[in-house]
């Protein structure tokens, strides 16, 4: 059944439609997310529908306090600290659920995190439940990080969508998974590693064991504990090509040239991401710093779809702390 959101920056009108089992994109500090009331089975199951997402694809549960997730789950102090010191804010853990109460009700662990986006926390509170959200995209796809595009996708497939400040991050939150002997980084993100290992310093890194995690977690037989392990992401139409700084300068040389002769290139219709060069076209984006990465990254995925690119050459990060979350989506959208 075709469905026309309601367009709103009005929290309560949108809380009461999460409430009544409706669908609703809202920014948060990272991406959009799609999100269901956590406590309505049927609604979650819909946005796997509306997503095209694999079922066995968790759901990330966003809270509005520590003290809602305490109702819900298994929280030790180790997770406590970590609350305190990074929520709210774009840190995702894994916890043991309290019952079956709480979507998905066939697995004993759930995915859950506070947004630090005031609207979300309010959209939350308004409904009066946890909201499972993924972020708002179709399933492999880049996230949204604009309105325009989450309205363009989604303005005739979910309830309601909320007006409000776009997301400031644009990538989505670093996850740990808090179920095993020792805490394990799943999914890197603007808390980098060394943010963590402040607090934990005994986290498993992914240099010390997680590219073996992943590799079990991507058979057909596992079932991720948490969003972008298992299948595809991030990724667009175009091939994306990472390249080092020499070689990310060759190419845009070759594109600058009017005649490339019998070039390889010379067929492709490119765009470049990168730091401080001169753009070939209008669509390129010209970067300062990995923050602007972060940033830029999703909406120039996107904006290559809609352009029809071959090709995508990116830039690889700098040198420091969100260099390592970057090159995690990098490498996960050029591996189609």
């Amino acid at each position: 059944m075709k469905t026309t959101a309601i367009l709103s920056d009005d929290t309560s009108l949108l809380g009461k439609i999460i409430e009544r089992g409706g669908v609703v994109v809202f920014p948060t500090e990272t991406v959009y997310g799609i999100g269901a009331s956590s406590l309505d089975f049927e609604a979650c199951r819909r946005i796997y529908k509306i997503k095209n997402r694999p079922s066995d694809n968790p759901l990330i549960a966003h809270f509005a306090n520590i003290e809602q997730i305490l109702e819900f789950c298994i929280v030790s102090d180790e997770s406590l600290l970590l609350f305190k010191t990074f929520s709210p804010g774009p840190l995702t853990l894994v916890l043991e659920k309290k019952s079956d109460s709480i979507f998905p009700p066939d697995r004993k662990t759930i995915a859950v995190r506070i947004p630090s986006h005031n609207l979300a926390r309010e959209l939350i509170r308004a409904s009066g439940v946890p909201i499972s959200a993924p972020s708002a995209n179709l399933s492999g796809k880049p996230s949204f990080t604009r309105r325009k595009d989450v309205i363009e996708c989604f303005q005739n497939l979910v309830d309601g969508i909320l007006l409000a400040e776009d997301p400031e991050i644009g990538i989505e939150s670093t996850v740990v998974d808090m179920t095993k002997d020792v805490p394990v980084l799943l999914r890197p993100g603007k808390i980098s590693q060394e943010d963590l290992l402040k607090v934990l310093p005994h986290l498993v890194l992914p240099e010390a064991g997680l590219q073996g995690s992943e590799n079990k977690i991507r058979s057909e037989e596992s079932i991720p504990e948490s969003p972008g392990m298992k299948y595809r992401h991030y990724s667009p139409e175009a091939e994306v090509v990472l390249l080092e700084k020499k070689m990310f300068g060759e190419s845009l040389s070759h594109y600058r040239k009017k005649d490339f002769g019998k070039s390889a290139l010379s067929d492709k219709k490119a765009g470049f991401i990168g730091f401080g060069f001169l753009p070939v076209h209008s669509w390129d984006r010209v970067l300062s710093s990995n923050e602007d990465y972060m940033k830029e990254l999703y909406s120039f995925f996107v904006d290559a779809d809609h352009l029809g690119l071959d090709i995508c050459y990116c830039e690889i990060p700098k040198d420091d702390p969100a260099k390592q979350a970057l090159i995690n989506r990098l490498e996960k959208a050029k591996n189609k």
